[in-house]
């Protein structure tokens, strides 16, 4: 099995155009490392867009069969509050996910997102799970607010309660996002106050990886998912393997899980070569191995036991 844990579905429309363009300038500054001339990010943008919008599912799932991926968990994301408010709703956007879901049940697994800053945040989760269907929490701190916060401790409440999973980012964010609400260290409190909490830390805290390990060392609710690493594996694979090694060592291969970020990464690193990373690791350092048992388990086996 391949399960992908970690993607998004965007549309027109669901994003306000300041996140488009704080990730148009990574791009730019990305392409102009070498030079130091970056290319103007206004310009990068209608590439950017036209690329990711997928509303249904169907892009998904074809770039899934070609991938090898038998399933995705998919969400939306929520950063109104601070990049200024998408023409379509949070709620109507959930909405869409969970009709892709509909869609392609036996491919897809539907994450509810929601700002916890929003007073009708957890009536919304509850009509989210009990009436279209959810099956775990997705939230993005680096909108403006700390993961201990005890503004989202409800909804942390309520996922116990469901017995479901929760994806949360940590790591950076492109402007006008703000990095430093994504520290790993800030869900060990979450962790902590909720043992009974499957808590997914997503990109495993990118460039504070070690700090996410130091986390999940310690609180075995958590796990990473190690979504968004296509650049790393890419420019620096030698650096990537090693990570990657790392991680199943100290907390097993059943707490680290294979992601993508789709679709945001899938023009640095195509899903098909990102899944060969994981199931044909051949670029590895002399010296690194994987058994077949840990890759199945990254793979799918640690999520799909989540996810039940």
């Amino acid at each position: 099995m391949n399960y992908d844990a970690h993607v998004h579905l965007v549309g027109e429309g669901w994003v306000h155009e300041n996140f488009f363009l704080g990730v148009a300038r990574v791009y730019a500054a990305a392409m102009g490392k070498s030079s130091g001339e970056l290319p103007d990010p206004n310009l990068l943008l209608a590439g950017i867009k036209g690329s990711l919008f997928d509303t249904s599912g169907d892009k998904l799932v074809k770039d899934m069969d070609e991938a090898g991926i038998d399933r995705s968990n998919i969400f939306t994301i929520d950063y109104g509050l601070l990049t200024g408010e998408p023409d379509v709703s949070i709620e109507e956007q959930n909405k869409l996910i969970a009709e892709a879901v509909k869609r392609f049940p036996d491919r897809l697994s539907g994450f509810f997102t929601i700002d916890p800053r929003r007073p009708e945040a957890l009536e919304l989760f509850c009509r989210a799970v009990e009436d279209w269907g959810m099956r775990g929490l997705k939230l993005h701190p680096s909108s403006g607010w700390f993961p201990y916060d005890e503004i989202a401790y409800p909804l942390y409440e309520q996922c116990t309660k469901y017995k479901l999973p929760m994806i949360i980012h940590t790591g950076g964010q492109p402007a006008p996002m703000k990095s430093r609400f994504g520290r790993p260290v800030y869900v060990d409190d979450v962790a902590a106050d909720f043992p009974d909490l499957k808590i997914i830390m997503a990109h495993c805290g990118y460039r504070w990886w070690e700090e996410a390990l130091l986390v999940c060392s310690y609180k075995p609710n958590c796990h990473v998912d190690i979504s968004g690493w296509q650049l790393e594996f890419v420019e620096k694979t030698h650096n990537f393997y090693r990570m990657l090694r790392r991680l199943i060592d100290d907390v097993g291969p059943w707490r680290v899980i294979f992601g993508s970020d789709g679709p945001y990464l899938n023009g640095m690193c195509s899903l098909k070569d990102w899944v060969g990373a994981f199931r044909n690791p051949d670029a590895a350092p002399q010296g690194i191995t994987f058994t077949k048992e840990e890759i199945d388990a990254v793979m799918g086996r640690s999520i799909a036991r989540i996810m039940k």
